[in-house]
């Protein structure tokens, strides 16, 4: 139900320059969200289909050394910040932890309006306050809250047009990931899987609001007796479209919790771990495929799905590939808008599973599988071989960019009872080394079809940013320890050039372009997972000073 109120509204609101900037301002449709011009970055990973690539092609590696700011903006957070930009026709949006959104002239970072909300004092998020970007329709952007409300907001003016609790926060329900819009619907998922929330998707009219369908991702008869309510499943990172099926990809994560002594090994506790191809106008559920069912290891399924086409043996296929947190890159025949299982590949050390049978179903090694009071290690760690930061892919090299870390657990499951708002883990669990590595982050350049690597390149510290790819043949990400934000050649892994930021870079590189100049922007500001749950290994960033500034690149 709409409800106004408990909001600070629009904090500042600087009209003579928004009629200035706005002026320009293009209405975003279905057709622009499906064919992205490439001066503009519309959605978080720069379209539907979660590429990550811009066609931009000004910056090469002839010129990329003379790569410079241009512009930076401090959102004045010192928690992490993880969000994409979003760009149309020159103008920016942008969000920070403790959902602030800001619009900025994107060639100048002038503030044009901004919003800082008013969140309950009793706020909880497993995993900090990050937010990690918005989405644009109509004349309207929408930003998910950590109190667990989607708001819309009039593009030009900051004002908001409608608020509407998605569910209640005191259950632990938030939201941290951009909605997704797919034919005409604003899809969210929310966060919540350490604290038993049943994890759903739900789809609004972008006018108004309104729920459309709603979509629970914990089946009965999959968990034991009545658990599924309390099953988590929760999809907090966005998904993709596919418009031409009409399909909607979302992962799923972790069942609550991880382990129950009420469960039997043969209870899948679907749809956990899983990957779910659902219609995107009523919210059926299609089809899944469950990465790791009965998982006792916090194998989130929910990592990005991207939507390519993949070739073997001349034969191309319309796929989803997904570097998956088990440590398996998995690749997935979509036609038709389903999704069939065809080959999985290892891209980190993985010591969980002995390996995947034909159908891709894990095949746990008892010696690595924990259990209530059973104390195990095991590769990779709960943080996965990758956690949410996303791939990029590049239709000219045809591959993707995974930026990954190597990382193992002690863990063993522990006797836990649900409580509403209370955590609901049954686990507990610290990080250590991959034995005989000097490295933790490893930026892969590998071929979706095969999982064989082409290059890479290693960092002490975990990588926690997103990458991204442009058609000037380059690969952007950032590092944490180093506070760099780097440029390699995407053929061959050289590195190109490296900034030094304010802060450990984990937010997710855009590029977009303003009369013919073309623009790199990523976020400098440390935080997110790794200082509160990385345990020893997150020593290594521990020096890190904190604070969010926003870099704006370009060559002059």
């Amino acid at each position: 139900m709409a409800r106004l109120g408990a909001l600070l509204a629009v904090g500042v609101s600087l009209l003579g320059l928004a009629s200035a900037q706005m002026s320009a301002y293009s209405s975003v449709t279905d057709a622009r969200l499906a064919t992205p011009e490439a001066a503009n970055w519309l959605s978080t990973r720069g379209n539907a289909m979660n590429w990550g690539y811009s066609a931009l092609d000004k910056i090469t590696p002839a010129n990329v050394a003379k790569l410079s700011p241009v512009w930076a903006y401090s959102t004045g957070q010192t928690e992490g910040h993880e969000a994409a930009p979003i760009v149309n026709n020159g103008v920016m949006f942008v969000s920070a932890p403790m959902n602030k959104l800001f619009a900025l002239d994107a060639t100048t970072g002038t503030l044009i309006w901004k919003y800082e909300r008013e969140l309950p004092d009793d706020i909880t998020s497993c995993c900090d306050v990050v937010n990690r970007g918005v989405a644009v329709y109509g004349d309207m952007v929408f930003m998910g809250t950590l109190d667990a409300h989607m708001l819309a907001f009039n593009a030009k003016t900051g004002k908001i047009v409608w608020d509407r609790t998605i569910e209640d926060y005191k259950k632990r329900y938030t939201i941290t990931s951009a909605p997704l819009m797919a034919n005409g619907h604003l899809v969210t998922g929310v966060h919540g899987g350490e604290y038993g929330i049943r994890g759903f998707l739900e789809a609004m009219d972008p006018k108004t609001g309104k729920s459309m369908w709603k979509s629970y991702t914990t089946m009965k008869g999959s968990y034991p007796n009545g658990a599924e309510a309390q099953g988590g499943a929760p999809t907090w990172l966005t998904g993709a479209y596919d418009a031409g099926s009409k399909t909607i990809y979302w992962g799923t994560g972790n069942p609550s919790p991880w382990m129950d002594p009420r469960r039997k090994t043969t209870d899948d506790l679907k749809w956990s771990s899983s990957l779910l191809a659902v219609d995107a106008d009523t919210g059926k559920i299609k089809q899944g495929f469950q990465y790791s069912p009965n998982d006792a290891w916090d194998y989130d399924g929910v990592n990005e799905p991207v939507l390519i086409d993949t070739m073997v043996n001349g034969k191309s296929t319309k796929s989803v590939v997904t570097a998956h947190r088990n440590g398996y890159l998995y690749r997935f025949d979509r036609t038709g808008g389903g999704v069939k299982y065809l080959n999985a590949e290892k891209y980190v050390t993985v010591t969980a599973y002995k390996g995947l049978d034909a159908s891709g179903r894990p095949i746990w090694d008892p010696q690595h599988r924990p259990d209530i009071g059973k104390q195990v290690n095991s590769c990779p760690s709960f943080l996965g071989g990758k956690n949410w930061h996303p791939v990029a892919y590049s239709p000219q090299t045809k591959l993707v960019y995974i930026p990954s870390n190597e990382w193992c657990m002690t863990i063993k499951g522990a006797q836990t009872k649900y409580a509403a708002g209370e955590a609901y883990v049954g686990a507990e669990f610290e990080l250590n080394a991959v034995p005989n590595l000097n490295y933790v982050g490893n930026l892969q350049a590998v071929d979706p079809a095969t999982g064989k690597q082409v290059w890479h390149q290693t960092f002490k510290a975990p990588l926690w940013g997103g990458v991204l790819t442009t058609a000037g043949g380059l690969v952007f990400t950032g590092t944490t320890a180093d506070r760099d934000f780097v440029a390699f050649d995407a053929k061959n892994g050289k590195k190109l050039w490296s900034f030094k930021t304010n802060s450990g870079v984990i937010g997710q590189p855009i590029s977009y372009s303003v009369n013919g100049k073309q623009y790199v922007a990523v976020f400098s500001g440390y935080g997110g997972a790794i200082p509160l749950w990385a345990g020893p290994m997150a020593q290594l960033t521990k020096d890190v000073p904190r604070g969010g500034v926003l870099w704006v690149f370009a060559v002059n």
